[in-house]
């Protein structure tokens, strides 16, 4: 079975009225039917409004499969839950572990973490597809995307074939390692994923120091 890239999603700043004051965010993506120049910290004409959580080379492009959305029941356009890419529902957080990498076309993907879903794509869910208490849902159930990094810059749109290449050192699984930092890495399970994670050169940054930090505690 050959795996296709479903939508290539881009998205432009919007001001939503949340929490009682108006809140500027580029959460909602909108599908490209064009193809798009991918740089190394994300697609060329792609907006970001929160620089410090969004975007950067190891967060140049959001993955959520396609199942993602019949899974919580949100059923609107892909880019909706804030991806540039909307993967093929076998591709999903079980399936893609920490350093894999995806080619498609010419342009080579590595994944570096898990997303970490924030208070504004809970308020996105809530005024604009009616689901209350979505973040903890969404969030508890690990099937929360993934992002990536640009190894090779290239053109992307949507029907590309995608070849995963799973990463050659052992690491976690998006699910298990997401699912073991929202624990807390309390157990002796979680804290040898996220120790297995630590080891791994692909990991972010950002999340190697959240990481870090967690096993001090």
């Amino acid at each position: 079975m050959t795996d296709v890239l479903i939508s290539l999603n881009r998205g432009s700043r919007r001001t939503f009225h949340w929490r009682q004051r108006e809140v500027a965010s580029c959460i909602i993506k909108h599908p490209l039917y064009i193809a798009e120049m991918l740089t190394p910290t994300g697609l060329a004409d792609d907006c970001q409004v929160d620089h410090k959580n969004h975007g950067g080379p190891d967060k140049a492009l959001l993955v959520i499969p396609a199942a993602n959305y019949a899974r919580f029941g949100v059923h609107k356009h892909w880019g909706f839950l804030g991806e540039n890419l909307t993967f093929p529902d076998r591709l999903d957080e079980k399936c893609v572990h920490l350093g894999d990498r995806f080619q498609l076309g010419d342009v080579l993907l590595e994944v570096t973490q898990p997303r970490s879903p924030c208070w504004k794509l809970d308020e996105l869910a809530k005024t604009q597809a009616g689901k209350h208490h979505f973040l903890q849902t969404y969030a508890g159930s690990g099937h929360v995307g993934f992002y990536v990094r640009v190894l090779r810059t290239g053109l992307l749109c949507a029907g590309l074939s995608i070849e995963h290449q799973p990463a050659e050192q052992p690491a976690p699984s998006i699910h298990a390692l997401f699912l073991a930092k929202h624990g807390g890495g309390k157990t002796a399970e979680q804290r040898s994923i996220i120790e297995q994670a630590l080891a791994h050169p692909a990991l972010s940054t950002a999340w190697r120091e959240e990481l870090g930090q967690l096993l001090k505690r």
